[in-house]
């Protein structure tokens, strides 16, 4: 099994307008800490190879490499590197860390190491891993002038006694063997490199993924059976016919003819508005995209749809005729009964809202047992709540209606506009500021009550 030993090295020589990096791989004769304990390394055993098969990387990541070795020899003091570093952007931080003097650390990476008495006799030399604080005491970074050949050993290095108080000492041999047993390996004491280290995001890179889905409501469809009629006006007035002018029975012979008469009226209402303005930096629309301005915009509608659909609900409710149901009426015998009430004035039935909790007991009727309304639909499974039912009827689920409601309608009972959406922008030019507004107006008449039906108290067993 082979057997894997990572010491430290020290960054000796950088050159600031090349990619070389002159490193000191592996002291002699000076101790290191690892994780098991001191280690010295001896002069002659080390096996070194052709420099062109070594590569350096980070971390003792291999799959992270940043560099080759273009020289490697042994000396008297100890094992001397010349390194070329890749132009990645990870070799760049590297090149740019060394000249600055903030990583001079590299940890040499021995193969098969034989260790007796805490002292390296053996090994092969695999490779190298950048870091940040090497073990020994030759890491120092020498002025880039001063040549490989004028490089003298210092004084041999001396734990601090703070370091040593209440240490152990391990046969880093037979430490080594025990690694060995378990597929274990040998390395020396690492600084930590963590993600939560990298907090420029150099390295781990941010996945940009774009605008994040939200569920959001854009139909209408009770107004868009209604129709959205065109609104030009703040105020809005129509007439009506009073139909009392009517036949009556006549005995004839010169009898005097019955007489009658009818009556006119006009009606008229206002229109209500919603709007919306902010003042938007001018720093987001010049340095950022003016896609700023058109999300406002719909957004605004949004939330205009939302409501408008919401408050028709409310209004049907308030201004339709109430016919409060049984117990034992449910959702099909109240739609059936609406459908010949309204038949009887003359009305068709286009539009069934119900609250959600009658809506569930139609998702459960079977094609067999579906009326004559459901025939062309068969059965109802949807999910978002409304259907147009193929013989000109429009059947949705509503929230907005309390428990047990049906509302039964005939769309032409109810007189719809919009106005056009007002969309201004001005420059706010004492702050830096583009002001951005939405105006748009609304209204909404119900011009036959009689066929407009609200059932209230209906039954949710089929």
């Amino acid at each position: 099994m082979t057997q894997n030993l990572s010491l430290f090295g020290s960054l000796v020589s950088s050159e600031a307008d090349t990619r070389e990096l002159k490193y000191k791989l592996l002291p002699f004769d000076e101790p290191g800490a690892t994780s098991m304990g001191e280690l010295i390394a001896s002069a002659g055993a080390i096996e070194i190879p052709e420099a062109e098969a070594l590569e350096l990387n980070e971390e003792h990541d291999y799959t992270r490499p940043i560099g080759r070795f273009t020289s490697v020899e042994e000396r008297e003091d100890g094992i001397y590197a010349s390194v070329n570093v890749v132009e990645t952007t990870a070799g760049n931080d590297a090149l740019k860390l060394a000249h600055e003097g903030l990583r001079t650390g590299i940890s040499v990476e021995i193969a098969d190491p034989n260790i007796v008495d805490g002292r390296l006799t053996a090994g092969r030399l695999t490779g190298a891993g950048l870091v940040v604080r090497p073990a020994f005491s030759n890491a120092r970074l020498v002025s880039k002038e001063t040549p490989l050949e004028n490089i003298t050993p210092e004084a041999p290095f001396v734990q601090p006694e703070a370091l040593n108080a209440g240490a152990t000492k391990l046969d880093l041999g037979a430490v080594t063997f025990e690694a060995a047993k378990t597929g274990a390996s040998v390395q020396a004491a690492l600084a930590d490199l963590v993600p939560a280290d990298d907090t420029g995001k150099v390295y781990i890179k941010d996945q940009e993924v774009g605008e994040l889905w939200e569920a959001r409501k854009v139909n209408r469809p009770i107004i868009e059976k209604i129709g959205a009629k065109p609104l030009n006006s703040l105020f809005v007035t129509g007439q009506k016919k009073n139909r009392t002018f009517a036949v009556a029975d006549w005995a004839g012979s010169k009898v005097e003819l019955p007489t009658g008469k009818f009556t006119t009226s006009r009606e008229n209402w206002q229109a209500k508005s919603k709007a919306v303005a902010v003042d938007v930096a001018v720093e987001l629309v010049e340095f950022g995209s003016a896609d700023v301005i058109s999300d406002l915009y719909e957004q605004a509608l949004d939330s205009y749809i939302e409501q408008t659909e919401s408050e028709m609900v409310a209004f049907l409710v308030a201004g339709g005729t109430q016919i409060p149901a049984t117990a034992e009426d449910d959702a099909i015998s109240v739609v059936n009964a609406a459908a010949d009430t309204l038949g009887a004035i003359g009305a068709n039935m286009s539009i069934v809202a119900c609250s959600p909790d009658v809506f569930a007991t139609l998702r459960k009727i079977k094609a067999v047992d579906a009326p004559w309304w459901l025939a062309k639909q068969g059965s109802i499974n949807l999910g978002n709540g409304s259907a147009d039912l193929g013989s000109g009827v429009v059947l949705t689920s509503d929230p907005e209606l309390a428990a047990g409601t049906v509302v039964v309608a005939d769309h032409r009972a109810i007189d719809y506009r919009e106005s056009k959406d007002f969309r201004y922008k001005a420059l706010d030019l004492p702050r830096g500021g583009v002001d951005v507004s939405l105006i748009k107006f609304n209204s909404e008449k119900i011009t036959d009550a009689g066929a407009i039906l609200v059932f209230s108290g209906v039954g949710v067993t089929v």
